[in-house]
């Protein structure tokens, strides 16, 4: 069976991080998705608080990363980024969040380049990515046998209409656990016949085994193959056709 592979944590100290959203919903989607590799989250609902958390007199936490939406009333990212930068905080390794795609390597004199955009919603891979460059991290990996037999052991299963797995499959996508388990829940209560197969899906979910529930998801996409008919078969209408049109053998 193929061995996937997925990030239970990483090597070092625990690093600390800094969110800063106005939105409440997007800062917990990077807790969510963050805190279980083992990360300390900080959050700040606009760019003042950020500030007067970090301060520049050394008084605030130390941390090792900012993530910062562009668009936050009052200053925004970009000028909360410069203040930052002038506080002291020269070399912090920070990723600009923006739901424009637009964005991402807007010129600027911050050293922020292409690669330090994330558009929203923020994909898990890309997070993960930036983390890595950003922080020289080297993630401890967990190797998870993928489904044996996934068709087969489906075949006893009611699994959910395809509208209602490809909107699951674009939240394991994104690492949204907390959208994950809201859905698996919808799901659960509109296909009540489907809840063995949902059952089966929110245990990987809780083990945060992500990579073997998009495996599962995709095998339930599948459409079913239905095996070629038996040209030898009786039963197949084919098989009867062309046995009626065999010559009879000769009477003896």
């Amino acid at each position: 069976r193929p061995l996937a592979h997925r990030h239970t944590g990483y090597t070092g100290p625990r690093r600390r991080l800094l969110v800063v959203d106005n939105e409440e919903a997007d800062r917990r989607l990077l807790v969510d998705r963050l805190a279980p590799l083992g990360f300390e989250l900080l959050q700040a609902d606009s760019g003042a608080a950020a500030l007067a958390l970090l301060r520049g007199d050394g008084g605030g936490p130390e941390v090792g990363a900012v993530f910062l939406d562009l668009a936050m009333p009052g200053i925004d990212g970009w000028a909360t980024l410069r203040r930052l930068r002038e506080q002291g905080f020269e070399h912090l390794p920070a990723a600009i969040v923006s739901a424009n795609a637009f964005d991402k390597g807007l010129e600027n004199d911050l050293g922020i380049s292409a690669a330090d955009f994330l558009v929203k919603p923020v994909r898990m891979n890309e997070l993960l990515g930036w983390l890595q460059r950003a922080l020289a991290l080297q993630w401890i990996d967990e190797a998870e046998r993928a489904p044996a037999d996934t068709a087969a052991s489906l075949a006893a299963q009611v699994v959910p209409p395809t509208e209602s797995l490809r909107a699951l499959d674009e939240l394991v996508r994104l690492g949204y656990l907390r959208g994950i388990q809201k859905k698996l829940d919808a799901i659960d209560a509109d296909h009540p016949a489907s809840a063995d197969f949902i059952h089966r899906l929110r245990t990987l979910a809780r083990g945060f085994q992500l990579d073997t529930l998009a495996q599962l998801i995709a095998a339930a996409l599948q459409p079913v193959a239905v095996p070629p008919a038996d040209p030898a078969d009786p039963a197949d209408p084919s098989a009867k056709a062309a046995a009626a049109d065999r010559p009879l053998p000769d009477a003896a």
